[in-house]
């Protein structure tokens, strides 16, 4: 029986106590589990600095439009955490600098959050899979193109034991296999 396939970036418990008590066959993880754990990188994610399109115009006509940070101040934030990982990541990675704002709004979790910004509610950063889709049709816009984007591993971390299953292998090599175009 194939158990439960979970996608997790920060964890409640530890990924290797839910593997090994059975409570799940893969997890894919934003960060590579301690232990003894197989988990191969299984993607590369980009981070992208977006806003819904009316932001993106506000933003580009702002009197100091060739300084960004200066720019997105007025800009509502819109993020899935209160200690905006992905943003503060971003402007490090980036920027250099150390993140000065704080969220507007707080949503349950990344989908939240380009729903949000379709809507209308500001800016954030979120990985392209999740909003290439919205920038292609222009429901969100691109606020910078670093030459250098903040990329994230994600690893596919696979409980002991569990590749005796037939459903675990067949999943997992979909995954891996599935990953090369994410």
């Amino acid at each position: 029986m194939f158990h439960s396939l979970v996608a997790r970036s920060a964890w409640a418990v530890r990924p290797s106590d839910d593997l090994r008590a059975g409570h799940h066959d893969l997890l894919i993880a934003t960060r590579r589990p301690r232990g003894r754990l197989a988990a191969p990188p299984l993607a590369a994610e980009e981070y992208l600095l977006v806003a819904a399109p009316s932001w993106a115009r506000h933003v580009e006509e702002h009197p100091s439009a060739e300084d960004l940070c200066t720019a997105v101040r007025d800009v509502p934030l819109v993020t899935y955490a209160d200690d905006l990982p992905l943003v503060r990541r971003y402007w490090r990675t980036v920027f250099g600098k150390r993140l000065a704002a704080r969220a507007a709004f707080t949503v349950p979790n990344l989908y939240a959050v380009v729903s949000a910004l379709t809507a209308g509610a500001g800016h954030s950063v979120l990985p392209r899979s999740l909003c290439e889709e919205h920038l292609a049709d222009g429901r969100l816009a691109l606020l910078h193109e670093p030459v250098e984007p903040p990329l994230n591993t994600l690893f596919l971390v696979q409980r002991p034991g569990s590749d005796a299953n037939p459903d675990v292998v067949r999943v997992r090599d979909r995954l891996q296999h599935a990953a090369r175009t994410w």
